[in-house]
């Protein structure tokens, strides 16, 4: 097999790696209900019908649930995500979930082996400090974050929920998305991203596979082509990076009490709207635009059809 027909096969793989067993029909007997079925699951309890006499396969399944691993969905899951990331969060969206480890738990649980192999690698994040004595809450956030690579990462990403929302509204392949779905989007992301952080601990090289990994990600899950794809995603990066960056401005002018009331005193209500204004106006034109381009865009497409 040469080098396109192998590429040829990964890429229908990617589309459609799932090939259910036929269901078993031979006769069991439930061990738990003394019911008789054909079948995996017995249908009165749900007790699968392989379970019977303790082995070391039940061993292992008893330590894997400690973790919630008790299936092979989550290495399944991770394997997917590096190699078909969109086209898998595209089939949990759309309700084909059975087979895929749930998000939230998996980045939690990602999150956990990032800090120990971290740790077993001998490398620790030393504690953020600034001099200046007005930014203390800022040094206190940026801390906690480092310190809960979880609830960090899926902070930092979750502020492309409502870009992506946005910009990719009218997608060929998945239109009509919700900000829900859109949410669970980020998660998944966040768990890819974290992954990223890690290599990148490894081979500072591999940084590069996040902006790759958002991009194969998009344009797997919405269908846009190239230049669709990339100036989409531009657009949400740029709405993304402003929010957080009015987010630091605020922790920084705001979490000290006492330069909060000297600026509330000096320029009053006004000049705090106007200071809010000065992110959230080109922040909604941003997402407007983007909205009203795609739109426009999916109309043309309706009439070619």
């Amino acid at each position: 097999m040469n080098l396109k027909d192998r590429y040829h096969r990964f890429r229908t793989w990617q589309k459609e790696p799932r090939h259910y067993a036929v269901r078993d029909t031979a006769m069991h007997h439930c061990n738990n209900c003394d019911h008789e079925f054909t079948g995996n699951y017995c249908p009165v309890c749900g007790q699968k019908a392989t379970w019977g006499r303790i082995t070391w396969a039940a061993v292992r399944e008893n330590v894997m649930l400690l973790w919630g691993m008790e299936s092979h969905s989550m290495p399944y899951t991770l394997y997917q995500l590096l190699l078909r990331p969109g086209y898998l969060i595209a089939e949990y969206i759309s309700g084909r979930r059975q087979a895929s480890y749930p998000p939230v738990k998996m980045l939690f649980v990602v999150a956990v082996v990032y800090a120990v192999i971290r740790h077993l690698l001998g490398i620790e994040s030393e504690p953020f400090t600034a001099k200046e004595e007005n930014i203390e809450f800022f040094v206190i956030v940026i801390n906690w974050l480092k310190d809960n690579p979880g609830w960090g990462m899926m902070t930092l990403t979750i502020f492309l929920t409502i870009p992506t929302w946005f910009f990719f509204r009218f997608a060929p392949h998945y239109p009509q998305h919700s900000l829900p779905e859109s949410f669970f989007i980020q998660i998944f992301m966040s768990s890819l991203m974290l992954i990223c952080l890690l290599l990148s601990e490894i081979n500072e090289v591999l940084i590069l596979l996040i902006p790759f990994y958002y991009y194969i990600t998009y344009r797997q899950l919405f269908g846009y082509r190239f230049w669709g794809t990339t100036w989409r995603l531009l657009l949400a990066l740029i709405v993304w990076f402003s929010v957080i960056a009015m987010l630091v401005v605020t922790i920084v002018l705001f979490g000290d009490t006492k330069t909060y009331h000297e600026l509330f005193n000096q320029e009053g209500i006004i000049g705090i709207a106007c200071y809010f204004l000065v992110f959230l106006v080109p922040i909604a034109v941003f997402l407007f635009v983007g909205y009203w381009i795609s739109k426009k865009a999916e109309k043309r497409r309706n009439k070619m059809k």
